[in-house]
């Protein structure tokens, strides 16, 4: 029975060789197992060469047949590769197909077509016909030309190798616009625009609207090959150049410029600028300097339509400030001798926009109904004079402003700088001037006081030695006392005041 069972079983196993498709009984003469490769990566094995092709075929077709479109690979990287095995197996057909195609969805190149690519600043807008071109760029100034007056013309550029359009707009032709003008009749209206040129004519003949239109930028439409899903409508690249993208600029502060200024004039926050600039600017209170370099950023598109608009309108305006120039004044005097008053006027002016926003205006006839009064100002011409350190070294030991008594008797409002120094330093004119007191004074202990060309004094304190006398004219730089540390004082050191019409202010604003 044991016999029995063990030829049952050996029966069985030659049998099941023969009825199970994925082993075969070994060949010693040639290679019989042949594992399928595409782009480095193993898909499927089969027992015959030849079969792999047959399931690269059907692997494209299904490809094919999913994208309903014509498909294009990287170029195809496909082998088999053949050994000898005494048992081996083999993959399904099913399986293998389905592992070409996953292996060719990772190697598939998008569908390319012809477009028309325009680059604007660094934009590139790519559009499936230059039909479609015509039409963005005709929409887009036609927001702005109402009455279609002008059109977009697409040329090829002759002085290019490459194929390139490149769009002009120009003024429909005349015999379209100016239909009753024809011969005589042209030469007429021809003669009307000269004279409105000559400013003879009256406000009701002049033609108003439109009087140009163009683009911000050099339009160029490149013929080129690009994916399929790259390629825009019409309103699409409209909004991508038109609409307004945040375009970051520079501000040069002027004279007399404040940040709540600049604010204004830019249409943007003070917290804003701030924020853009906060390796120099900690608040809003943040002082700026004339010369200094502002990050702004500014709603700016791609492209933008540049028209002039002749108008007809009334305005109340002021007349330019005149000058009356005084050559015995310091450049810090002036003295208004006129107060302003605004005048009325009817105009012509042709007006230029970038879009929605005025750049400036041309005055092309004006009518004043009512003359406005200039303000006039007398100024000085002088340089004033400069005021220098009165020491040579020291260090600032108390600013100008509020502070903590130093001492009894000592002001909690300091109303000048106190400069340590030795007992005995040399005490120089900050500039030079006529010496108005030179003695004791309270407080002040030993001190001298100058007065300058410019209507400023300065006062000198807590001396040791006084080395000038009332009605004494000093120059800027000269020795007039020395340091010590005489009257209400704490310390050797100078007390230095600059007077300005009766009141002390602070030093630090005009030395250097």
């Amino acid at each position: 029975m044991k016999v029995l069972a063990i030829r049952v079983l050996l029966g069985a196993f030659v049998v099941a060789l023969f009825f199970i498709p994925n082993f075969r009984l070994f060949e010693h003469d040639a290679d019989n197992s042949f594992t399928i490769w595409m782009y480095g990566e193993a898909v499927g094995v089969v027992s015959k060469e030849d079969h792999a092709d047959e399931l690269l075929s059907r692997a494209r077709k299904t490809m094919a047949n999913r994208a309903n479109t014509l498909v294009m690979l990287d170029p195809m990287d496909f082998s088999v590769v053949g050994e000898e095995k005494i048992f081996r197996a083999t993959d399904s057909d099913r399986e293998i197909v389905q592992n070409m195609v996953a292996v060719m969805e990772n190697h598939h190149r998008k569908a390319r077509r012809t477009a028309y690519s325009m680059k604007v600043r660094g934009l590139t807008v790519n559009m499936a016909s230059s039909e479609d071109v015509h039409e963005l760029l005709s929409r887009t100034i036609a927001r702005y030309d109402t009455e279609g007056l002008y059109e977009v013309v697409m040329e090829k550029d002759e002085n290019r190798d490459l194929n390139v359009l490149t769009a002009t707009i120009r003024l429909k032709k005349e015999e379209e616009l100016f239909y009753p003008y024809s011969g005589s009749g042209m030469a007429l209206y021809q003669a009307e625009k000269a004279c409105e040129d000559a400013y003879l004519l009256d406000f009701e003949e002049y033609a108003l609207g439109l009087q140009s239109i163009g683009l911000s930028e050099t339009i160029e439409v490149v013929e080129a090959s690009v994916p399929a899903d790259e390629l825009l409508s019409v309103d699409e690249a409209m909004a991508l150049l038109t609409e307004e993208q945040a375009v970051q600029q520079t501000y040069e502060v002027q004279p007399g410029d404040t940040l709540s200024g600049i604010s204004l004039k830019l249409d943007i926050p003070m917290e804003t600028i701030v924020q853009m600039n906060s390796e120099f600017m900690e608040s809003v209170n943040s002082t700026i300097h004339v010369g200094q370099t502002l990050i702004i950023t500014v709603p700016e598109p791609e492209l933008a339509v540049e028209w002039v608009n002749r108008e007809h309108y009334n305005e109340t305006y002021e007349a330019e400030i005149e000058y009356v120039y005084n050559d015995d004044w310091f450049t810090t005097q002036k003295q208004v001798l006129q107060e302003p008053q605004a005048g009325y006027r009817e105009l012509i002016a042709d007006v230029h926009y970038s879009n929605d926003a005025e750049v400036s205006r041309d005055i092309i006839k004006q009518d004043v109904l009512m003359e406005a009064v200039p303000k006039i100002v007398e100024v000085g011409t002088k340089i004033p004079p400069t005021f220098i350190w009165p020491l040579s070294g020291g260090r600032i030991s108390s600013y100008f402003g509020r502070r903590k008594s130093p001492t009894a008797g000592a002001s909690s409002y300091h109303k000048g700088l106190d400069i340590a120094t030795p007992t005995g330093s040399a005490v120089y004119a900050s500039s030079g001037g006529v010496v108005t007191s030179a003695g004791w004074a309270g407080g002040y202990g030993y001190a001298v006081v100058i007065r300058h060309p410019d209507g400023h004094s300065t006062r000198y304190g807590h001396l040791s030695k006084i080395l000038v006398s009332v009605g004494q004219s000093v120059a800027q730089g000269q020795t007039i006392a020395k340091s010590g540390s005489t009257g209400v004082s704490t310390g050797p050191h100078l007390h230095f005041e600059v007077i300005e019409n009766g009141t002390q202010v602070d030093p630090l604003r005009f030395l250097r």
